[in-house]
């Protein structure tokens, strides 16, 4: 099994966890900034049509929907897709990156805005995944995404992109099967996005409100 897979498993053995912790609030970086964030920034665009790729249970295309937005949602693990049916109208969708590249899935609409919100975890998958976005934006649209911040690395001293261990360390023992997850520098990021064809990029950093440091990093991506 290669380490892609593995990410797949392990989500599949953890979604019920992660739907009740994500519906405890039970994550406290998402409740201090980086949730908050990821709102304004797409919202920010008043975008009426968005793809939420990698949408999990559906806590941010229903803050989206309540906003008047019309959302579709993608995932690969079915019982996060189920939770989102249950929250949110609109089209939700199993489907994995990979039929999204290659146009295997039911979604065929383009969209004024996409957004992954904390799901590029993987190698060749988050790459293949990027390069087919384009296709997927209408004229002027946008691509977010939100990432742990690659700084975050620099303080394990270990700023080399790779495969590094991941764990569910701090989300409670009831979380099982940890997997190795795909990390990138922020200049790798940049190169990255750059190389399938997204030529104007910039970034936002939210921080925690009390120590000021760097929770994560905004991309807003255009064609």
């Amino acid at each position: 099994m290669n380490k892609e897979q593995d990410i797949i498993q392990s989500w599949q053995a953890n979604a019920g966890n992660w739907i009740q912790i994500i519906e405890d609030g039970g994550i406290p970086s998402r409740k201090l900034a980086t949730n908050k964030a990821i709102i304004e920034a797409v919202c920010a665009d008043k975008p009426a049509s968005v793809f939420d790729i990698g949408c999990g249970e559906g806590w941010l295309a229903k803050e989206l929907a309540e906003r008047g937005i019309a959302v579709t949602g993608a995932d690969i693990i079915p019982a996060l897709i189920e939770s989102a049916k249950e929250k949110i109208k609109g089209n939700f969708v199993v489907a994995s990156y990979e039929d999204i590249a290659e146009q295997r899935s039911s979604i065929t609409d383009t969209f004024d805005v996409i957004v992954i919100n904390f799901a590029l975890i993987g190698k060749e998958s988050t790459e293949q995944l990027l390069a087919s976005l384009p296709g997927y934006l209408s004229p002027g649209g946008k691509l977010f995404i939100q990432t742990l911040h690659p700084h975050s690395r620099k303080q394990m001293d270990d700023y080399t992109s790779g495969w590094k261990p991941g764990s569910w360390d701090g989300l409670g023992d009831q979380f099982i099967q940890s997997y190795q997850w795909y990390f990138r520098t922020l200049e790798d990021w940049l190169e990255l996005l750059n190389r399938v064809g997204f030529s104007r990029i910039s970034f936002t950093e939210p921080v925690h409100p009390q120590t000021r440091q760097p929770l994560s990093v905004i991309f807003r991506c255009r064609v």
